[in-house]
């Protein structure tokens, strides 16, 4: 047994001459630092190597000994006592050249076994002699051999515990500054022995098959929840025998087998799998998935409730920093608050549950992967790429799913027609009545603004440059002023109309009598919007562009979120006002007293070059932003005397500076949702109320109608301070839309055209030459604000751009136009845009002229160039007025 373990030694010792080398080639080399904590490591393995080595040979040296003296028995007792000796001092000389091994010495080992086997040649030669001596032998025998196993075994020990205090024990020797990850593991081994682990280690995992009927449950669940958000008829009920939860699902499982319950199911499946499949792990994508649904259908059941329609991705605008979404919660009346409050407590006690579920579940990864052996085997290399594949190939499925939607001959839209979806594109209410919120939310993620237009190029819109640049030029031969010599500011009251001319809804007072008055010296008549509770960004965009949201596709629901910010430029009619003061846009102003981000009007007003937008949350902010307390109560929402206040003292500053003429745009709040109950006995409507409606309906009316005559009170005055200013000044006003609190007249389809009309004015002061001057009827009577800039130059007698005659000549063809969608007083089945003449009666587009023809044809083209093409008109000069 001597000469393998002296051959095994001599092979280790060779290694170590082999590493001492490779260490003397890469020594001040940049090699150095990479080397030196695996030579390190070898040398460690090599010296516990040699421990054990030394304490095998001790052990076959004590062998060697025993063997010798079994062989050597015999009656003399003198030869026994001599073998004795013999073996007591051998083995004493093995004794020592075990603890000499145990500290690093090889050869010291191989020596101890030679001497041992001479010292057996001894005894044997001897043996007759020493016979007598064979018990004293014996004891001798058992006493060396012991002694020389313990003393080989406590070197081993030593050796070991060197190596293991070079390995590192945390607390010990292991500096955690330059070894956490090695004491990390060190301390995570002690853990896994600890009894806690062992009993923890034996926690269920969870099967792929309890995966897929939570999934399953939940899916059901959520789209219930999106089926009750678009259901008017089934509100939360506080008082109710039945939980809110129960109350949802009561209401809508009804509904889960209809084409909107299936769309909606294969819609949030998708978003359920890549919530799971990014995350890799099921109960945390679980629980975000469930916090996105909830959220979503809560949100929409409010919003539906108040504007009929769900959460749209323009919406998600809101929430883009400055706190949008705590402003857009407080836009929440108090009826609708209870839902937010439980909706708010389930979903956090789902995502608990679910996190504890995370927790408790074995199963730690959705998907297996290894990334620090990944090819390791075959199920390392398959589980990796499952886990890249899975979630790519899930967002993916979402994504091809989503603009597959839009694509009528598209084989994803020819699946779910099958099922039973039908786009109703001009109006979202409808689309999500009937194929899911989900579904229409995921069909306007990719939205295309205009169709394409075959006939798009430079020499096509050279020829419409021309035609409409020739029509200017008569148009300004008999006109001798100049628009941007007047300073225009456009006010945009929000959600002013008058009350009284909603059916079943009437008041013996006038809520608005001195906007009334104006009829008589002013250009006065009725807007026809695009817009019913809301849309506000949209009839902003018409007056600021001349454009029109009916030559949008049905889908393009909000310019101002969706289109402007992917366009390098856009042109906006305050741009000719900056012209005139020599490319400075100083003479553009605009104030709005809420928050720069919604609707994103910070970044879209700098790209229609205003040189300030002062809001709440502007640098610097709006100077008067005071509210309204009432005797029962105080409004969230800057009064417009406040916002009227901000332009009398910029216009003032102005005209004192002797600045040019200046572009102001107003974007007002006082009349903004909700609509609390803050006057108390001062609100005189409800005395004067004679509305065939609902006590519950009438009470918001008369708070609303009690805001619009504070409106119409503070415009006056207003105009009269404007009219003091010895500058030429003209205001065009207008309500943007009607509020959403009509319930009864909304349920008529009837009273849809009535619900989209609101009043509007054109008023110039008294150092304007066209002071006191109004336009006929026949032009003013129906208008849209896209056509408020060329009907502001025709009461200036101003001369106009190509662009503002195509705009004139348009609304004396066709006085009104929106995408309000509506027929004979009714919803439009096919959603074609609504055109009215200049009493309100709807045009048939049949019956067209063949100018109104060619001019809409050419107001489309010349859109497609703004908003999607090339800017070709920009280029050519069309929106330039002509030089004074």
């Amino acid at each position: 047994m001597a000469q393998p373990c002296a051959v095994f030694v001599e092979r280790q010792y060779r290694m170590s001459s082999s590493i001492r080398r490779h260490h003397r080639q890469h020594t001040g080399t940049r090699l150095r630092r990479l080397h030196d904590a695996k030579i390190e490591r070898i040398r460690r393995h090599h010296r516990a190597d040699r421990t054990l080595t030394s304490t095998a040979a001790g052990r076959i040296a004590v062998g060697s000994v025993s063997a010798s003296l079994g062989t050597a028995q015999s009656p003399m007792s003198r030869a026994s006592a001599s073998i004795g000796a013999t073996t007591s001092s051998d083995t004493t000389t093995v004794t020592s050249s075990g603890t000499q091994t145990a500290t690093g010495s090889v050869s010291s080992a191989t020596g101890s076994a030679s001497a041992s086997a001479h010292a057996t040649e001894t005894a044997i030669s001897s043996g007759k002699a020493l016979e007598g001596n064979r018990k004293n032998t014996t004891r001798s025998e058992e006493n060396t051999t012991r002694s020389a196993t313990e003393s080989a075994a406590d070197a081993a020990d030593s050796t070991r515990g060197n190596a293991e205090s070079s390995e590192g024990k945390p607390g010990d020797t292991v500096d955690w500054r330059k070894h956490p990850i090695r004491a990390w593991r060190a301390r995570y081994g002690q853990y896994k022995q600890t009894r806690f682990y062992q009993t923890w280690a034996k926690r269920p995992k969870f099967s792929y098959g309890a995966y897929l009927c939570v999934a399953f449950a939940l899916l059901l669940i959520t789209d219930m929840m999106l089926l009750w958000s678009i259901d008017t008829k089934h509100m939360y009920d506080p008082d109710a025998e039945y939980s809110f939860f129960r109350q949802i699902l009561d209401s809508s499982y009804h509904s889960l087998s209809s084409a909107a319950g299936i769309l909606n199911f294969f819609a949030l499946g998708m978003v359920y799998l890549v919530c799971v499949t990014v995350i890799n792990r099921f109960w945390l994508g679980t629980a975000i998935f469930g916090a996105i649904a909830g959220i979503y259908a809560f949100a929409c059941k409010i919003k539906y409730a108040m504007r009929t329609e769900p959460i749209l991705p323009s919406d998600l605008g809101f929430l883009n920093g400055g706190g949008g979404g705590e402003n857009v919660a407080s836009f929440v009346t108090d009826e609708y608050k209870p839902i937010i409050d439980h909706g708010v407590t389930l979903i956090i006690w789902f995502v608990v549950i679910c996190l504890l579920l995370q927790f408790l579940d074995r199963r730690g990864a959705f998907i297996h992967c290894s990334w620090r052996h990944p090819f390791a085997n075959a199920k390392n290399i398959f589980g990796n790429i499952c886990r890249i594949a899975a979630p790519v190939m899930s967002v993916w499925l979402i994504m091809t799913y989503a603009g597959a939607l839009s694509v009528p001959d598209s084989s994803i839209r020819e699946f779910v027609k099958d099922i039973g979806y039908s786009p109703v594109i001009w109006n979202v209410g409808d689309d999500a009545r009937a194929n899911g919120a989900a579904t229409t939310f995921l069909s306007l993620t990719k939205v295309k603004a205009m169709d394409d237009e075959p006939d798009y190029n430079e020499e096509t819109m050279q020829a419409i440059h021309d035609r409409y640049a020739k029509q200017a030029q008569e148009i300004n031969t008999t006109r001798n002023a100049t628009l941007t010599d007047t300073t225009v500011i456009n006010v945009l009251s929000e959600t002013l109309s008058d009350p009284n001319r909603v059916p079943g809804v009437h008041f013996n007072i006038d809520p608005m009598p001195n906007i009334h008055a104006l009829s008589n010296t002013a250009t006065t008549g009725l807007m026809l919007s695009p817009g019913y509770g809301g849309g506000t960004a949209n009839i902003e965009f018409q007056q600021m562009t001349g454009l029109s949201m009916a030559n949008f596709n049905g889908s393009m629901l909000s310019p101002y979120q969706q289109l402007l910010p992917t366009r390098p430029e856009v042109f906006s009619f305050n741009q000719m006002w900056n012209e005139a003061c020599g490319g400075d846009d100083s003479c553009s102003v605009g104030f709005h007293p809420f928050l720069q981000r919604f609707y994103l009007r910070n970044a879209n007003y700098r790209k229609f070059k205003f040189s300030h937008l002062y809001t709440l949350d502007s640098d610097p902010k709006i100077k008067h932003a005071g509210t309204y307390e009432g005797k029962s109560g105080k409004s969230g929402n800057v009064t417009d005397e406040q916002a009227y206040q901000n332009v009398i003292d910029e216009v003032r500053a102005n005209a004192q500076a002797n600045k040019p003429a200046q572009f102001i745009e107003l974007v007002t709040m006082q009349n903004h949702a909700p609509y609390p109950g803050i006057y108390g006995d001062e609100n005189e409507f409800f005395a004067a109320d004679m509305s065939n409606v609902p006590d519950g309906e009438k009470g918001v009316i008369g708070n609303y109608a009690k805001g619009v005559q504070r409106t119409d009170e503070a415009t006056k005055q207003f105009l009269d301070e404007l009219d003091a200013i010895d500058k030429p000044i003209t205001v065009v006003f207008y309500g943007d839309h009607l509020p959403g609190i009509y319930t009864t007249a909304a349920n008529d389809p009837k009273n849809s055209i009535a619900l989209h009309e609101t009043d509007y004015f054109i008023w110039s002061n008294r150092a304007s030459a066209a002071h006191d001057v109004k336009l006929p009827e026949s032009n003013a009577a129906y208008s849209s604000s896209n056509y408020f800039m060329a009907q502001t130059a025709q009461q200036l007698n101003a001369r106009v751009s190509p662009y503002l005659a195509l705009l004139t000549e348009l609304h004396n063809e066709i006085p009104a136009l929106s995408r309000a969608v509506t027929s004979g007083g009714t919803w439009s089945p096919d959603g074609s845009v609504t055109y009215l003449d200049n009493e309100g009666k709807e045009m048939d587009p049949k019956q067209f002229s063949a100018k109104a023809k060619q001019l809409l044809s050419d107001y489309r083209m010349v859109q497609y160039d703004m908003m999607m093409g090339k800017n070709h008109l920009h280029s050519m000069g069309f929106m330039d007025l002509p030089k004074q």
